[in-house]
């Protein structure tokens, strides 16, 4: 053994478990609760002592699919993200819910993270902030749309006399200008609340387009990374929105990272169970299941302004304007789905969720 390994001490495990800050239950295959820590108990307003020998979902409500999953022998590893869940007899509460397997008799590790609250999820509120964001939009809607179209027809002159390889930027340059033109349309409407057309899109064709626009911006040093989940089914929403969102989040990421070179803005796409909303329209939580996130391993966003962050006239930038995620927040919202930022590591990370086509409509 060298000097350096026989100078690490060795380590109490079930001190390190009962002292973790997440709450962790061991189960054995049948669901019966075999251990918890001190967070468990915590979480759940319940002794230690009431919580082990009884099945775990007697315990903690959940769910009637992840009672079957969790008892069946099959299942050894689930995540549901904000899944809704009722613990020590007190109302509903939302968690990010593990299950992994550990050992080799049959026996799973659960945790459970307490979920940020829907108003958190919506970026904060937005109402009378975003009211003094739509009288800005108003006033410069005019201002933009004249440049635009002379932009527009300058690229559509260009593309006469262009070749194939010049074509691709052309066609993405009017593409970008009706993009921003209904943009601009949809901002003079910021504070009346008027809901976005939504229909079934393929959340690759937005993601694949905001990415061009952005490499086609040459950020010094930047790489982009991406993760893709490929079954993902179809969304419920509105393509330029999901461009604009999309375009807003990368744009940002590749700023923050200040031409640093090992800078990576990463782009990821996940189907997460679970996650739901009521949007206080009478039709109950809104299953939110799609998830594409926008990442970079920038320094982060300052603490004095995280909890602000999706407020209009809010920003880090010198010569920024405070609207860009105002109305990342506004069009995921319009779309029914959410917002959300998240410090992750060295990441700093922001999540959209929409709603997925239902069934019924995927085919049509």
């Amino acid at each position: 053994m060298s000097a350096l390994t026989s100078s690490i001490p060795t380590f109490d495990h079930d001190e390190i478990i009962q002292s973790h800050p997440i709450a962790t239950l061991l189960i054995d295959k049948g669901g019966v609760i075999l251990f918890v820590n001190a967070a468990a108990e915590q979480l759940c307003n319940i002794g230690r002592a009431a919580m082990v020998g009884r099945v775990v979902y007697d315990v903690i409500g959940m769910d009637r699919g992840y009672r079957q999953r969790m008892n069946d022998p099959a299942t050894s590893a689930l995540f549901a993200h904000r899944a809704e869940i009722s613990i020590g007899g007190r109302s509903s509460a939302f968690v990010d819910m593990q299950l992994v397997p550990y050992g080799r008799s049959g026996h799973r590790i659960l945790t459970l993270v307490p979920s940020q609250s829907d108003a958190e999820l919506m970026g904060g509120a937005i109402g009378r902030s975003g009211r003094a964001a739509g009288a800005a939009a108003s006033m410069l809607a005019h201002e933009i749309k004249n440049p635009l179209a002379g932009i527009k027809g300058a690229a559509q002159l260009l593309a006469r006399k262009t070749d194939s390889s010049g074509e691709r930027f052309t066609t993405l340059i009017c593409a970008e200008v009706d993009r921003i033109t209904t943009l601009i349309d949809q901002m003079e409407h910021f504070s009346r609340g008027q809901p976005i057309a939504c229909a079934p899109i393929n959340l690759y064709q937005p993601i694949h387009q905001a990415m061009e626009t952005a490499r086609a911006r040459q950020f010094s040093g930047v790489r982009f990374s991406e993760d893709f989940d490929p079954s993902l089914p179809m969304v419920h929403g509105n393509h330029d929105a999901v461009v604009q969102i999309l375009l807003n989040l990368i744009t940002n990421g590749c700023e923050a990272l200040g031409g640093r070179d090992d800078g990576v803005v990463r782009i990821a796409t996940a189907y997460r169970h679970g996650l739901s909303i009521d949007n206080d329209d009478g039709r109950g939580r809104i299953p939110l299941p799609i998830e594409v996130s926008v990442s970079d391993n920038g320094p982060g966003v300052p603490a004095d302004i995280r909890g602000d962050l999706f407020d209009p006239f809010v920003t880090t930038k010198r010569e920024g304007r405070g609207l860009g995620l105002a109305l990342v927040a506004k069009l995921a919202r319009d779309m029914g789905g959410t917002a959300q930022h998240m410090r992750d590591g060295e990441w700093t990370r922001f999540r959209v969720h929409l709603p997925a086509v239902p069934k019924k409509g995927r085919h049509e």
